[in-house]
């Protein structure tokens, strides 16, 4: 049993959130001197600071069944033996090869309930380490500081019972001073897996355990800065900052007469914006009702401040010294501010006094290979890759992420929904009510809040996600109107459970819905601005209607954007059932309840690489537009607040799939949200099928990206396609007939497979849930496609038992194919997934080049973003985590199909209708279909290609809207030529 709680089991009892924890606070650093918290200004790993030390690195380890079960001998006594492991801190140990692996569920729990028994089995890791406290930190309070635990944890030094913490996704800090000795000390964490906390942490991710930030030990002065708020505003109309600093002096020793406290507000190039502000630090604490505690406001209107947005992120720098009686400097603190105003008026949110759009995205922490330790490189490569995709919102899903994700979005300009770490999904409006669980409610928004406050990127509050509404979220709501009024509150289930109207106007400003309708976004008609919290969510080949959506947001009053789901996958890299290396999901680690691959979701594969929808993530969130209205082009400005003069436009006109003109257009300045007028730079071409083409770069380096990085690109059609003509045929083949056959033609000779009717597609996750059926019947959600497909055997019949086919071909004298082909789809096959030909060309064939839209995969619901250009490219990689249809570039007027080492060619001409839809890759339909991971299959030699005449949308019906009805495959009848040539 443990000692000193095992008795209690805190653990147990959803009422006791901390025992003997101190309480958060903004985690700057105290230096000896002004220069050294100036150059550490911001939170940051290791010992830069004197009175710091990092506790980071190999602990010794050991693994028990419960924490019931825990000796207390594994607190006392040294580590020794095998059954003691090394593990890094931070870290998970479940993915350190402990004995215990990770989970994925998305609403179901890992084990059975109700709230807020435990099961049996709770893993419980035992970390233990040394650490030296220097004699130079005598009479100095000493902290321990846990930056995350998931899920709960025990302190002990020196075999003595400390605290207890609970909040994964927040730091816990204990006053440890009465139970160290200078030198060398012991140290012990306990880490319950399982927790009364896990029901308001069942978030749709991997549960893990362990100490997963970092854990340090500070020394802090007898008398020390105890806290420092920082309230910046901005006023819009003169451009004047506010600043309301607050420091708050604690420690072993309360401040005597003397103490004082000095303000300075400065750029970050150490510029005074005014004169220091220096006050006494109250001390006399017995005046009946007037006194307010030893804190020392200081207030600060400066004018002409540069305001802080995503768009020009500007920062400035607070200092506050600590000065002791004798006069001196006993510590510095430094705090980067921005100075900015949030506001709602009417239906729209307001940053400093204009509406802003909300072009966001949903962000785990998340890892491949460390799970939810995170680098500091780690976090910046997400927010860089982000804004290079013109992202420039996150929404924390669902808890408040690393504390330095909030510096780097203050640094390179995201602005953040702050997410409280509360979600009882599968006690979804049953715990929102109980009074056993108020504390719990309030202690996550209240402790949330007060790490993170003096952050200028943060624009909302969240209360949690999917906990139902109730009491405790107007408690939390209450708390944080009180404490920070500066910043409106979002809360989903708000509006969910009561109404998008009038419901939850308590706890939410904003109505912030999951995964709504496109007919039911254009029909909101309410006075709150309308942010949808998820949207498009990101599961496979997915993102369809994204633009659609766009158009509805951009039309709309009080349609302000939102946030896609998610960002990355939550692949995990490890050996897979199949004994191949890989990423998994849930279910491959061997556990029993699991919700699959519902966790690979995002717009980027684990390890960061784009998935190909992230080009029409790109496109709908451009900064720029072009748009051509009569004889001009109109070029548009997206953004809020500054001009488009860093950004540089070309043109290209692209005539019948050759490059015809191209240039520099030259463009005055265009001010934040307006538009300018400009002749056309070229003349519309009397040839068909012309399209201008329109780039914006950036002319210089940012934050997030090198000169010339594209941010956004837009395309005009000049002269519409024409339909190509068919001549000199030489013999007529009727394929399946008694007709006597040619000789073979030159296409034939290369055909690894013969030409065959199409109309199945590799189910995509928005399809049906291929490994998960049971979900749909469970939740109700997914899409249907794939059920009727396979009841009416799309599947495994031939296509042309379930539909009408005439197929007919004729050679050219040059050798060419052309074909011709009328298929009737009956009513009852009324959403295929395709309706074309496929085809396999032998070994050799390794790169494409085409006349369509480009240059990455694009379907018809997700194809704004792809220009009409000519493209080459390789064969692609199938890039999903599960294999699903893929590779398919629509609106193509020819394609070819090349061998790179002789050149040798394929070529498909379109002939009828005037475009149609291509993929070339390395396997077919049921190559993928059958696979239930990338791992699991095989490219083959040939080239697998597919001409559609016909291809359903992608939409995103795995957690949201199916495809809307323009994108559905037409019954009735599709007739479509083609012409197959060897170049």
């Amino acid at each position: 049993m443990l000692p000193g709680v095992g008795s209690v089991r805190p653990w147990a009892d959803p009422g006791v959130v901390e025992l003997n924890r101190l309480p958060m606070r903004a985690p700057t650093t105290a230096f000896p001197t002004t220069a050294e918290a100036r150059k550490n200004d911001r939170v940051h790993d290791g010992d830069a600071s004197p009175w710091r030390r990092t506790l980071n690195g190999k602990w010794n380890f050991r693994l028990y069944e419960s924490p019931d079960a825990v000796p207390a001998n594994a607190i006392i006594k040294a580590p020794t033996g095998s059954s003691w492991l090394r593990v890094a801190v931070p870290g998970n140990w479940t993915m350190q090869n402990t004995g215990d692996l990770p989970q994925y569920t998305n609403v179901q729990m890992p084990f059975d309930g109700p709230p807020p028994s435990l099961p049996e089995k709770n893993p419980t890791g035992v970390y233990r380490r040394l650490f030296t406290v220097p004699s130079s930190w005598d009479g100095r309070q000493i902290v321990l500081h846990i930056g995350g635990a998931e899920s709960t944890h025990v302190l002990y030094v020196n075999g003595q019972w400390v605290g207890y913490g609970t909040d994964s996704r927040l730091a816990s800090e204990y006053d440890i001073t009465d139970f160290v000795e200078r030198g060398d000390n012991d140290l012990a964490i306990v880490v319950s897996k399982w927790s009364a906390q896990s029901y308001v942490e069942d978030q749709d991710q991997w549960w893990m355990g362990g100490l997963h930030r970092e854990v340090f030990v500070e020394a802090r002065g007898a008398t020390h800065i105890d806290n420092l708020i920082c309230d910046a505003g901005y006023n819009h109309v003169v451009g004047s900052g506010t600043l309301t600093v607050t420091t708050i002096v604690g420690g072993l020793t309360a401040p005597t007469a003397g103490w004082k406290v000095t303000t300075r507000v400065e750029t970050l190039q150490c510029k005074q914006l005014s004169k220091p502000v220096t006050k006494k630090v109250p001390h006399i604490s017995y005046r009946p009702m007037g006194f307010f505690g030893h804190k020392v406001d200081a207030s600060f209107t400066l004018p002409c401040i540069a305001p802080w947005s995503a768009e020009s992120p500007s920062q400035y720098r607070v200092v506050v010294e600590l000065i002791d009686p004798a006069g001196e400097i006993a510590e510095a603190h430094a705090q980067v501010i921005g100075f900015r105003s949030i506001v709602i008026s009417g239906n729209e949110l307001l940053i400093n006094g204009q509406p802003a759009w909300i072009f966001g995205v949903n962000r785990h922490d998340h890892h491949p290979t460390r799970g939810k330790a995170l680098t500091i490189d780690n976090i910046r490569d997400d927010l860089l890759a982000m804004r290079r995709h013109n992202i420039t919102a996150v929404r924390c899903a669902h808890y408040p992420n690393d504390p330095r994700l909030l510096d780097l979005c203050d640094e390179i300009g995201l602005y953040v929904v702050d997410e409280a770490n509360l979600e009882a999904h599968a006690y979804n409006t049953s715990l929102c009510n109980d009074p056993a669980w108020r504390t719990t409610w309030l202690a996550r928004a209240a402790r949330m809040v007060e790490r993170d406050r003096n952050h200028a990127s943060i624009i909302m509050w969240s209360l949690g996600n999917e906990a139902g509404y109730g009491r405790n979220h107007d408690a939390q709501a209450g708390w944080i109107r009180y404490a920070d009024p500066t910043r409106p509150l979002h809360y989903e289930p708000a509006s969910f459970h009561e109404g998008w109207l009038d419901g939850g106007r308590h706890v939410s400003d904003v109505v912030c819905p999951m995964y709504p309708t496109h007919q039911d976004t254009a029909a909101y008609a309410g006075d709150r601005p309308f942010i949808m919290c998820e949207y498009s969510h990101a599961m496979g080949n997915s993102n369809g209607s994204l633009a659609d959506y766009w158009d509805t947001i951009l039309a709309t009053p009080g349609l302000q954007g939102g946030f896609i789901w998610e960002w990355k996958d939550h692949g995990l890299y490890t050996t897979l059932p199949n004994g191949k290396k890989g990423f998994a999901y849930g279910g491959q680690f061997g556990e029993p309840i699991h919700d699959g691959n519902f966790v690979a979701d995002g717009l980027m594969s684990a390890d960061l690489v784009p998935h190909p929808a992230m080009q029409e993530v790109e496109w709908v969130y451009r900064p720029a537009t072009m748009e051509k209205k009569g004889a001009n082009l109109v070029i548009t400005n997206r953004r809020s607040f500054t001009t488009l003069d860093d950004l540089a436009a070309t043109w290209e006109l692209n005539v019948g799939g050759n490059v015809r003109g191209s240039g520099t257009l030259e463009m005055p300045t265009v001010s934040p949200g307006q538009s300018v007028k400009l002749p056309m730079p070229c003349a519309t071409p009397t040839d068909p099928d012309a399209h201008l083409t329109v780039t914006f770069a950036q002319r210089a380096a940012t934050a997030w990206a090198p000169a010339g990085h594209v941010v956004a690109r837009d395309q005009v059609q000049l002269k519409a396609a024409k339909q190509a003509k068919i001549t000199r045929p030489k013999a007529q083949l009727q394929p399946g007939g008694d007709a006597p056959r040619t000789p073979a033609s030159a296409v034939s000779k290369l055909l690894a497979a013969p030409i065959e009717l199409s109309i199945f597609r590799a189910s995509t996750d928005n399809d049906g849930y291929k490994l998960m059926p049971q979900l749909h019947e469970r939740y109700g959600i997914g899409g249907t496609s794939l059920q009727s497909w396979q009841a009416a055997g799309v599947d495994t019949q031939p296509a042309d038992e379930l539909v009408t086919h005439d197929h007919r071909v004729e050679v050219l004298d040059d050798g060419s194919e052309v074909h011709h082909h009328i298929v009737n789809v009956p009513d009852a096959l009324d959403d295929l997934g395709r309706v074309g030909m496929t085809f396999q060309l032998k070994p050799g064939f390794d790169r494409t080049r085409w006349f369509g839209r480009g240059q990455l995969e694009n379907y018809p619901d997700r194809n704004r973003g792809a220009m009409v250009g000519t493209w080459e490219s390789g064969i692609d990689a199938a890039p999903y985590l599960v294999p699903q249809e893929f590779g398919l570039r629509t609106d193509c007027r020819w394609f070819e199909f090349v061998k790179s080492g002789s050149g040798e060619a394929v070529r498909l001409d379109v002939l009828q209708p005037t475009v149609m839809h291509v993929s070339a890759t390395r396997f077919t339909a049921h190559d993928l279909f059958a696979a239930g991971h990338e791992t699991d299959i095989k490219p083959r030699k040939t080239l697998v290609v597919h001409v559609d005449v016909a291809h359903r949308g992608i939409g995103t019906a795995s957690c949201g809207p199916d495809i809307l009805e323009q994108y559905r495959v037409p019954t009735g009848k599709h007739a479509f030529s083609y012409r197959l040539s060897v170049r």
